[in-house]
């Protein structure tokens, strides 16, 4: 009985998450469409709909098993009381944002530790080697990366005694703010004010370069205060010119869904870092 519960509540979650997603990578699609920041140099609904099968095999493989394994943890934290924001007796209010900020600052954490750990970095050269960049890029993650951070995100959930409102609300945010700082569009100056608050387009373009000390810095998802909190923030005053993506993966072979899944397991180019081409390369 309760693993049907937890079944039908991850399943409506997942409709939660799903829906609010669908709609802003279709709104992004349309801005790009009128007013891209960079003119792409492949063809774009090739692009998209690579990136967007790896997703559907993410999703696949991750909904019944850490999807429904996290759900699980979460329901069982919070109907027992476990966990640090259960103790201290918050609001729900305040237990829930506490909660996302919580989880932002362990993503922000997760994504430092994939540019740093090579094995990591090999799972997530994936998601760098794409070098058009646009809404759909949000979704080209490695299955093994994100099999790995939801299985490290469980300790998470029962230190801190996450709540599945705390779950969903973060992921929906998340998978919002991230389709919006990949997208191909330009702020102009409101970018300036705007990053101060969350990631950017002009933020997040940076940390795509191809010039490895600016691809290890602007690591923050949501939040930009991690970034500047952990000095990992980085600004370049004409993000436009940046050349995007991974020398060793610039071949359609690697640009394929073939070739994305077998990324990890392929012995080329740096073991840890992205790049050693200087800014003057670019």
């Amino acid at each position: 009985m309760t693993h049907n519960i937890v079944l039908t509540v991850e399943s409506l979650t997942l409709s939660s998450r799903a829906i609010p997603a669908a709609l802003v990578l279709a709104l992004l699609w349309m801005i790009e469409s009128f007013r891209p920041n960079t003119v792409w140099q492949t063809k774009r609904l090739r692009h998209a709909g690579i990136n967007l099968s790896l997703a559907v095999i993410n999703g696949a493989v991750l909904f019944l098993t850490l999807g429904l394994a996290s759900a699980t943890l979460a329901k069982a934290v919070s109907d027992h009381r476990i966990g640090l924001l259960n103790w201290l007796g918050l609001q729900v209010s305040a237990q829930l944002m506490a909660g996302c900020l919580i989880l932002d600052a362990w993503t922000y954490s997760w994504h430092r530790a994939n540019h740093r750990l090579p094995f990591l970095w090999r799972f997530h050269r994936v998601h760098h080697s794409d070098s058009e960049m646009d809404v759909t890029t949000s979704a080209r993650f490695h299955v093994g990366e994100l099999a790995m951070a939801a299985v490290l995100r469980l300790p998470v959930i029962a230190i801190f005694g996450l709540s599945p409102a705390s779950l969903v609300l973060h992921e929906i945010v998340l998978l919002a703010v991230s389709q919006f700082h990949h997208a191909n569009i330009s702020l102009g100056s409101f970018d300036r004010i705007l990053r101060w608050f969350i990631v950017t387009p002009a933020m997040h373009r940076i940390h795509h370069s191809r010039y490895t000390a600016e691809t290890n810095s602007n690591y923050s998802s949501i939040l930009s205060i991690w970034d500047r909190v952990f000095g990992s923030h980085r600004h370049v005053d004409c993000d436009a010119e940046i050349r995007l993506g991974l020398d060793e993966f610039r071949d359609s072979h690697w640009q394929s869904l073939t070739g994305m899944l077998k990324t990890p397991f392929i012995n080329i180019g740096p073991a840890n870092y992205p790049s050693t081409s200087s800014p003057d390369d670019q």
